[in-house]
C-alpha cells in the first residue's frame, strides 16, 4: 500500500551551517548500489557510474548523460513548508564533464517537479514551476560569463532572467565548476536568505520572502550541447521527525504481531487508535486484535511523532494497514444409538462427551471442529396431545378422535427405536369477556371493528388449537365532566391578604389545579397568604371515571403590592391655601398596604411634625398648628422593614 506522511515543521533558534541541523530529512547515499528510496526520479535521471569518482560502483544520480536535448531530474516525495521550516541546509557533491559543455546543474525547491523531459535551455526547471533555484550554470547564453553560480526565486528559470543574483567566472575563478572530479556544494536556507558556498568557500547569498509549500531536488539539461550531469552524496538536513509506521502486516485473529520501527532516541511517538495496542506511546507497538468474522478485516493505525527536544510541534504522520485474518469453529451436535460409533476424523467414538479437532481454514489460520456427541439409549416417551371437540389426530397413521392413551413404536431420525404413549384429550369451545370503557366521544377498536357506544359485542375467534373461541366485549361510555365553576376572592385588596378559590364537589371526582410559581393543588377549595408571585393564571381539569374535563380558567390580581422602594417622595410643598400642592398628602401621590410613620425635623434637626400612618397630611405646620418658615427641612419616612430620607422645601 501507498503510505503518506505529513510534515509541520517549526525550527527556532540562529542557523549554523551544517551542524544547525541535527536530523536527517532526506538523503541519496548508498554503496556499491544508490539508494533512491522516497525519491521520485524523472527524464533521463539514473542510478550509474560516470568514472568521475574513485570506485566503479553505481552510487552516483546522472541526472543527463553527455548527449543533445536532454534532461532529468530527481525530487523527494515529502514535501516541506517554508512558512513553518524556515532553516534547513543541503549538502551534496556535484561533477559536470565528459561533453563540450551544456546548461548545468540546479538544486530546487519548487512547488510543482517536473514530470518528465523538459525542453529548452532551462537546466531541466519547467518554465510554470515557482520556487527557489540555485544554479551552478555551465553555458553561456549572453547574460555572463559562464561558469556562474546563480540564486533565483520565481516562476522557470532562464539566465537572463531580472532578479536573478549571480557570481559570474570573473579571471576564471569558477572555471572549477565544470571539471571531471565531484566539487561540495553546501547551500543553507534561514528564514528566506539563501546562502551558497563550494569546497567550503561561501560565493554568494539572496534573501527573499517565501512561504510557499514545496519539493526539493535536483534537475539538470543538456540543451543543444552534451555533458554528463551528476550528484552523489546528498543529504537535505531539517530537524522534522518523520514518522515511519513500519509495513502492512497479516495476523491471525487472537495473534499478537508488531507494527512500527525501531526507536528513536530524538522522537517521541503517539499511535491512534488505541484499541488492540499494548502500547501507544512507543515506537514499535505490539497489537492483538479478534476478527471473529468469516472474511479478513482491516485496522489502520497511524503514529503521530514529534521531536523529544519540542514536543509541542513539528508532528508528522504515518499509518500501516493491519489485516486481521479469521479463524474459525464449527460446531457439532451428533448422537448415536447406544452401541454405536461415530467417526471423528478418523476416531471411533462410542462414549458420550466432548471433543475437538484443530485443522487450517482457507487463510492458514486455525479451524477448530467441537463435537458434542450425545449416546441416545432406547427410549420410551410421553405425549400429550389436545384435539377441538369434533376434530381428529393423526398418530403415525391411525386416524384418533376420542379422549386416551395410545402407544406406538418408531424409530429416531438416528436409527434408535422409541416406544410413544400418546395422552389425548378433547378440547371444549372457549369463551372470555373484556370489561373495556371509555370517555365520551371516545373510540374503542377492536379486532378491526370501531366502538363507540356502550353494550356488549360478541367476537368469534380461533385459539392456537384451531378451536372455536368467543369474546365478548363489555364497552361501557362514561360521560366527560362539564367545564368547572370556579369561585374566587381576586382581586386582592393588598399584598398578603387571604386569597380563596374553590370549585363544587363532584362525586368520585378528582382536582388538578396548576398556577403561578409551580402551583399544584388536588383539593376542591384552598386558601392562603398571596403575594405578587401568586399572581396570574390558575387553571383547573376535573376528572371523573378517567374523563377530563375542559380547562378552567381563573385570573388571581393583587390591587397593591407596591412598596415604598417604588416611591419617588415630592421634594417641595408651597403651604399658601390656593389649592395647589399645599400639603404633602402621601396617599394621594402613591397608595400601598403599607403602614408608616412620617417625621419632619428643622435644620437643627428638631422634630417639628409626626404624622402616624392615616393621620393628617404635613401642610407646613407643626404638629401645634403653627406655620413653619420658609427653607429646607429634613423627612423621614418609617415603614415596615425599612426607612426613606431626604429632604422637602417649604414655600409659602
Amino acid at each position: 500500500m501507498l503510505k503518506k506522511i505529513f510534515f509541520i515543521v517549526f525550527l527556532f533558534g540562529q542557523f549554523n551551517p551544517v551542524k544547525s541541523q541535527s536530523l536527517v530529512f532526506a538523503q541519496l547515499t548508498g554503496s556499491p548500489v544508490l539508494s533512491t528510496s522516497g525519491w521520485n526520479l524523472t527524464g533521463a535521471a539514473y542510478s550509474g557510474d560516470t568514472g568521475g569518482d574513485v570506485n566503479g560502483s553505481n552510487d552516483e544520480l546522472i541526472l543527463t548523460d553527455n548527449i543533445a536535448s536532454s534532461s532529468g531530474g530527481i525530487f523527494y516525495s515529502q514535501p516541506i513548508d517554508l512558512g513553518t521550516c524556515y532553516q534547513w541546509n543541503v549538502e551534496f557533491d556535484f561533477r559536470i564533464f565528459d561533453g563540450n559543455g551544456a546548461d548545468g546543474i540546479a538544486f530546487c525547491f519548487l512547488d510543482v517537479p517536473p514530470a518528465g523531459f523538459v525542453s529548452g535551455g532551462g537546466v531541466g526547471i519547467p518554465g510554470t514551476a515557482n520556487g527557489i533555484k540555485v544554479i551552478f550554470d555551465t553555458y553561456d547564453n549572453g547574460c555572463g560569463s559562464n561558469p556562474e553560480i546563480q540564486i533565483y526565486n520565481g516562476s522557470g528559470y532562464t539566465e537572463c532572467a531580472s532578479g536573478i543574483v549571480r557570481v559570474n567566472n570573473s579571471g576564471g575563478n569558477l572555471n572549477f565548476i565544470r571539471s571531471n572530479g565531484y566539487n561540495h556544494a553546501v547551500i543553507n536556507y534561514n528564514n528566506g536568505t539563501v546562502s551558497v558556498s563550494v569546497n567550503g568557500t561561501p560565493y554568494l547569498s539572496a534573501t527573499y520572502s517565501a512561504s510557499m509549500i514545496g519539493y526539493m531536488g535536483f534537475t539538470a539539461s543538456t540543451g543543444g550541447s552534451n555533458d554528463r550531469h551528476s550528484i552523489k552524496n546528498a543529504i537535505i538536513y531539517a530537524d522534522i521527525a518523520t514518522s515511519d509506521a513500519g509495513s502492512d502486516i497479516t495476523i491471525c485473529n487472537g495473534v499478537t504481531g508488531q507494527i512500527g520501527v525501531v526507536s528513536n532516541s530524538s522522537y517521541i511517538y503517539q499511535w491512534t487508535p488505541a484499541t488492540g495496542l499494548n502500547q501507544t506511546t512507543v515506537s514499535n507497538p505490539m497489537v492483538n486484535l479478534s476478527n471473529t468474522g468469516s472474511a479478513p478485516i482491516l485496522q489502520t493505525y497511524t503514529v503521530q511523532t514529534n521531536l523529544a527536544s519540542n514536543p509541542t510541534s513539528c508532528p508528522s504522520f504515518d499509518s500501516v494497514v493491519i489485516t486481521i485474518l479469521p479463524t474459525s469453529s464449527t460446531s457439532l451436535n451428533e448422537s448415536i444409538c447406544q452401541g454405536g460409533t461415530y467417526n471423528f476424523g478418523g476416531q471411533q467414538l462410542s462414549a458420550a462427551g466432548n471433543y475437538s479437532q484443530t485443522l487450517q481454514n482457507i487463510f492458514g489460520c486455525d479451524s477448530i471442529i467441537y463435537l458434542t456427541l450425545t449416546v441416545n439409549p432406547i427410549i420410551s416417551s410421553q405425549i400429550s396431545q389436545s384435539i377441538c371437540q369434533g376434530g381428529s389426530y393423526n398418530f403415525n397413521g391411525q386416524i384418533l378422535s376420542s379422549a386416551g392413551v395410545y402407544t406406538d413404536t418408531l424409530q429416531t431420525a438416528s436409527g434408535c427405536d422409541s416406544v410413544v404413549n400418546l395422552t389425548l384429550s378433547i378440547l371444549p369451545p372457549i369463551t372470555n369477556s373484556i370489561n373495556h370503557s371509555i370517555c365520551q366521544g371516545e373510540v374503542f377498536f377492536y379486532n378491526g371493528q370501531t366502538l363507540t357506544t356502550a353494550g356488549n359485542y360478541p367476537f368469534n375467534f380461533q385459539t392456537s388449537e384451531g378451536c372455536d373461541s368467543i369474546v365478548t366485549v363489555n364497552l361501557t361510555v362514561f360521560p366527560v365532566p362539564s367545564l368547572p365553576i370556579i369561585a374566587s376572592n381576586s382581586p386582592l385588596l393588598c399584598d398578603g391578604d387571604l386569597l380563596s378559590i374553590s370549585t363544587e364537589n363532584l362525586n368520585g371526582a378528582t382536582y388538578n389545579w396548576n398556577g403561578p410559581g409551580s402551583f399544584h393543588s388536588e383539593e376542591t377549595n384552598f386558601s392562603f397568604s398571596a403575594h405578587i408571585e401568586n399572581t396570574g393564571i390558575y387553571t383547573l381539569n376535573v376528572t371523573q371515571n378517567g374523563c377530563v374535563s375542559p380547562t378552567a380558567v381563573t385570573q388571581v390580581e393583587i390591587l397593591n403590592y407596591f412598596t415604598f422602594d417604588d416611591f419617588d417622595f415630592p421634594n417641595v410643598i408651597t403651604p399658601n391655601s390656593d389649592g395647589i400642592n399645599d400639603e404633602l398628602d402621601i396617599e394621594a401621590h402613591f397608595h400601598t398596604c403599607l403602614k408608616y410613620s412620617l417625621y419632619i425635623y428643622n435644620r437643627w434637626g428638631n422634630l417639628v411634625y409626626m404624622q402616624p400612618y392615616g393621620g393628617i397630611p404635613f401642610s407646613g405646620k407643626t404638629d401645634d398648628d403653627i406655620l413653619l418658615n420658609d427653607g429646607v427641612y429634613t423627612y423621614r419616612l418609617v415603614y415596615e422593614n425599612g426607612e426613606k430620607l431626604g429632604f422637602i422645601h417649604v414655600i409659602k
